[in-house]
């Protein structure tokens, strides 16, 4: 457990302190690693194709949120963000600088580590709990650790339900991901209107 948790430690400060344009490649790398050093082989971790329905499934009501959430005037204040690329950060930068390696670490290694000691009520709640500490940071309010504590939790009982890690990696593709593109709609629309009104 400890040299995993070191590895992790590692990839989260390089992923503060390490230059953005870097993570897409190291993200998948450090996974590898990761793995490699487990000693579990893959089909043990959740690296197989098990649970692609669930994965689906999550994927298409996700969507469906956002779709219904960017046309609420009161949910389409709590998109602030305006990302400069959105479609490389949606379908590059979330999927292999974030998700594939945490999903990898937290879903994958550690949560085998604990279930098979401890079962998997303790895997998804430690996991969670580390999961939402793996995001405090200097610049970010403790609000996102709790709420991605709790992404955790829900991640986590994917995990157990569908037996392997794909159902986790695209739903957290697609909280992630498509969020940035809803995101980018929002900011969009009130650039629009902005140069509507304008005289």
């Amino acid at each position: 457990m400890l040299p995993v948790l070191m590895i992790i430690g590692v990839v989260r400060l390089w992923t503060v302190r390490g230059p953005a344009w870097t993570q897409p490649i190291t993200g998948p790398l450090a996974a590898i690693f990761l793995v490699a050093v487990s000693g579990f082989p893959p089909g043990e971790l959740g690296l197989t194709t098990a649970g692609f329905w669930y994965g689906v499934s999550a994927v298409a009501v996700i969507t469906l949120g956002y779709a219904i959430a960017v046309r609420l005037p009161v949910a389409r204040r709590f998109f602030r963000t305006d990302y400069p690329r959105p479609r490389y950060t949606a379908l590059v930068a979330v999927p292999l600088a974030t998700v594939v390696f945490e999903e990898v670490a937290f879903r994958g290694v550690l949560w085998t580590l604990i279930s098979r000691e401890h079962g998997t009520a303790w895997a998804t709640g430690v996991t969670a709990v580390l999961f939402g500490l793996w995001h405090l940071g200097p610049a970010r309010p403790w609000t996102d650790a709790l709420a991605t504590g709790v992404a955790g939790v829900l991640l986590g009982v994917l995990r157990g339900l569908s037996g392997g890690l794909l159902t986790p990696v695209l739903a957290h593709w697609a909280a992630d991901g498509i969020g940035v593109l809803a995101a980018a709609r929002v900011a969009r629309s009130r650039r629009d209107a902005s140069d509507t009104c304008a005289p």
